[in-house]
């Protein structure tokens, strides 16, 4: 092991975290591009993620059974190859199915790529800064915010010269990943957990047990993203029908997208200032972050009650959708951390693929589930299950922290 090595790691690693964290320019125009170019009805779009992520969670055990045996470094570059050729075909595709094989492989490629967290936390500990993982995951998420918040901002301007160049742009994006991902190396001695330990715990490999801690923060992970994921797509949407009742439809798109301008900003903010929140209140986020998402879903109810002054209710809506974008990629981060800490050495990858199983499970659960609602139901109700659900997190999360304060 090199130390140059190790320095040269913790210096490209936010930059590929954060140009990996999703297919960028692709998220901004992925329904204009399929509806205008792919010529999908709405139909054909909706069922792209329901296929997907279904296929994903179908997957999992193999996946997992393939990061074992190739272990984290390898599992990043792959991740890293699977995002270029779905970026390629998600482009080219010159039909439905090519497309949801595009849709299937971004799926699969996050299972891999989640990986790298494994790697940074290895790489740390043999600097001996473990503490510095939220510091430089933060940064990551930083770039990814400032990256998304400038792509929302010329990605319809480049769709409007050519419907082709984002993608362009979303495409030169993985590739520069991917080729980055060749210095993402777990330098410790744990990056094959499996061929390491294999013939002196064999039965443990069999069967990893988590421990009550970490089976909780699997809980509490898996459901407070998918509320977060559902309040800022559904939320965007209450808020979007309450202009539509008092606007037309030039000044609706015109203060949405004024909303999510904001937000993007507020999303940057979030980021550069979480580590210092969290140095401040240590693991007190842990419920602190539940409770803001619950506040934020009721902000969106409260002012869509507000009958007296749309500019009033507008903006309390839109505080409420702003909150969501806040609160995110923090949570992700800590409960992330968390996680790698209370967990044995060989479950890491285990577990932080089953952090993403359990979101995506409890995702398609809900996403299913809001679709047979919204047939003959307003979007209130929707809102109103999620604050539900919100609370049912913050005393998970309580319970949670009490845990963590007693180990």
């Amino acid at each position: 092991m090199n130390e140059q090595n190790l320095i040269k790691f913790n210096k490209l690693f936010p930059w590929f975290a954060g140009l990996s964290g999703d297919l960028l320019f692709w998220a901004a125009i992925d329904t204009l591009f399929l509806t205008v170019v792919k010529n999908f009805n709405t139909s054909q779009i909706v069922s792209l993620t329901s296929i997907s992520l279904i296929t994903c969670i179908l997957l999992q055990i193999p996946l997992l059974n393939i990061i074992k045996k190739i272990g984290n470094t390898k599992s990043v570059r792959l991740g890293s190859l699977l995002l270029l050729i779905s970026s390629i075909l998600l482009t080219l595709g010159t039909n439905y199915i090519i497309v949801v094989i595009g849709k299937i492989l971004y799926e699969v490629a996050f299972t891999f790529q989640n990986m790298i967290n494994v790697v940074l936390k290895n790489n740390l500990e043999l600097q001996n800064r473990e503490n510095e993982y939220i510091k430089l995951r933060t940064s990551a998420n930083t770039i990814y915010a400032i990256a998304t918040m400038i792509i929302s901002f010329v990605a319809s301007f480049m769709f409007s010269i050519n419907n082709y160049l984002p993608m362009i742009g979303c495409i030169t994006f993985c590739f520069v990943c991917f080729v980055l991902s060749f210095n993402m190396i777990d330098y410790s001695n744990n990056n094959c957990i499996k061929s390491k330990i294999y013939k002196e715990n064999k039965d443990k490999l069999k069967k990893i047990n988590y421990s009550k801690i970490v089976l909780f923060i699997i809980i509490s992970y898996g459901l407070f993203y998918p509320i977060v994921n559902s309040g800022q797509s559904n939320g965007k949407l209450f808020i979007q029908q309450e202009l539509l009742k008092n606007f037309n439809v030039e000044k609706t798109a015109l203060i949405i997208g004024l909303i999510l301008c904001i937000s993007r900003i507020v999303r940057v903010i979030s980021n550069i200032s979480f580590n210092k929140i969290h140095k401040k209140y240590k693991d007190k986020v842990e419920f602190l972050l539940p409770f803001l998402l619950s506040l934020s879903l009721c902000l969106m109810v409260g002012g869509y009650l507000i009958s007296f002054s749309i500019i009033l209710k507008i903006f309390v809506m839109s505080l409420g959708y702003i909150i969501i974008l806040f609160i995110r990629d923090p949570f992700k981060v800590y409960l992330q951390d968390l996680a790698l800490k209370k967990a044995e050495k060989e479950q890491h990858q285990s577990l932080l693929t089953t952090l993403e199983l359990s979101r995506k499970i409890v995702r398609a659960i809900i996403s299913l589930s809001f679709t047979v609602i919204l047939v003959n139901n307003p979007m209130i109700i929707v809102i109103t299950i999620l604050i539900i659900l919100s609370i049912v997190e913050i005393f998970i999360s309580l319970y949670l922290y009490r845990m963590i304060q007693e180990s």
